[in-house]
């Protein structure tokens, strides 16, 4: 995504109107030569072809475009670790610090006495001390894109920084395909975003999702989950978006966008299942070959409510799934302990965060927390995760 230095944006009233690019001429141009410039420059190194990309970047009238450009393009690239130099520098330091006992009469005269002492030619000390620095690394591949890839990602990307500064979003997700509507609120609850999420009677979603503006622990890395959850979002069909924003500088703003917008989606984001996750995934199913695990069914609450478990097995017959509430779900827990003592969802179970329960000593002892519940840390231990499974099914 774009940093805050590289977005480009306007204001018209609380409405803010992201700068998109737009396939123009010049714009083709600038995206193609950057594209031309780092995809010839595999095996060269990082410094180097950034100093000989500048020429390419100030052809563009608006020199933060290109440098967005040329970000998103490194963001791709992948580079070859350099050769730590520390030792060396160690010993040319410490040879450097004796020699200055009886001071050459010339800095050139001074590095020949320490390439000596090293057995290195002068050239290759001045080169060679710093050969580990980033801008040393070598270029190993880069992606094949066109101008036709880059420009969207480019878009997209801008559209991802502002959402760095929501403080809410309300989306509405009419496609009627069902299995895209489920890995999309798998992919929100992979996430790990905070969101209210209801259906209506013409199987629309509406996702009131929390901003990284409204959670005060962990805030960057919040907004990061939900940038990247835009591009799962972007495969629907059929949606659209209401942000607000709380820009760095102005008031509250809104930010719209929709299908219309033409944001390119991402498939692997549907599909994404964070390692640790799918470790956890292994090791359950490791530790209870006899259970029989699914892909969690969404539960619809009478009053409109749709929840999205974590997990779901089959365990004698019985299906059980488990909704985990990390440390920026505290508000929703005690709505859904409420709800599982009225009697609904006789088979979920929940996992809380300690965060959130060192907050609030009241879930702990909560009846239902006490029958159905567990504690954890970041991530759930399979241990713990069996065990809230085993008392689910046996109604303890």
């Amino acid at each position: 995504m774009l940093t805050r230095d590289l977005l480009r944006y306007r204001i018209d009233g609380d409405v803010v109107k992201p700068s998109f690019l737009k396939v123009t001429p010049a714009i083709r141009d600038l995206t193609e030569s950057l594209l031309a410039h780092w995809q010839g420059g595999v095996g060269g190194r990082l410094g180097d072809l950034e100093d000989a990309a500048i020429p390419i970047l100030h052809r563009s009238r608006s020199l933060v475009v290109g440098r967005g450009l040329q970000k998103l393009i490194l963001d791709a690239c992948t580079f070859a670790e350099p050769p730590s130099a520390a030792t060396l520098r160690e010993e040319a330091f410490a040879v450097s610090a004796a020699l200055l006992t009886a001071p050459a009469r010339t800095s050139d005269d001074h590095r020949s006495a320490v390439a000596e002492r090293l057995g290195l030619h002068g050239d290759d000390v001045r080169d060679r001390l710093y050969a580990d620095h980033p801008d040393q690394a070598a270029l190993e591949t880069v992606p094949a894109w066109t101008a036709t890839h880059l420009i969207p990602r480019y878009n997209l990307a801008l559209t991802q920084g502002l959402l760095l500064f929501a403080r809410s979003l309300t989306v509405t997700v009419a496609d009627a395909d069902i299995g895209l509507r489920r890995r999309l609120l798998k992919a929100l609850r992979f996430r790990r975003l905070l969101a209210d999420i209801r259906g209506d009677d013409r199987q629309a979603l509406t996702l009131e999702i929390s901003g990284p503006g409204s959670v005060l622990d962990q805030h960057s890395r919040y907004g990061m989950h939900l940038a990247l959850f835009l591009p799962a979002l972007a495969c629907c069909r059929s949606w659209k978006a209401e942000i607000a924003l709380a820009l760095p500088r102005g008031g509250p703003a809104r930010l719209l966008l929709s299908d219309e917008d033409a944001l390119p989606g991402d498939n692997a984001f549907l599909g994404f299942v964070p390692e640790e996750l799918q470790t956890l995934h292994n090791t359950l199913r490791e530790r209870f070959p006899t259970w029989t695990w699914q892909d969690p069914q969404l539960l619809p609450h009478p009053d409109g409510e749709v929840v999205v478990p974590d997990l779901q097995v089959v365990v004698d017959g019985k299906n059980v799934a488990l909704e985990l509430f990390h440390r920026w779900h505290g508000h929703a827990i005690h709505r859904r302990l409420d709800q599982l003592a009225a009697g609904w969802a006789p088979h979920l179970a929940v996992g809380v965060d300690r965060t959130v329960l060192k907050a609030d000593a009241s879930i702990a002892v909560h009846p239902l927390f006490i029958a159905r519940g567990f504690a954890f840390s970041d991530l759930p231990a399979a241990r713990a995760v069996g065990e809230v499974i085993t008392r689910t099914v046996n109604g303890r």
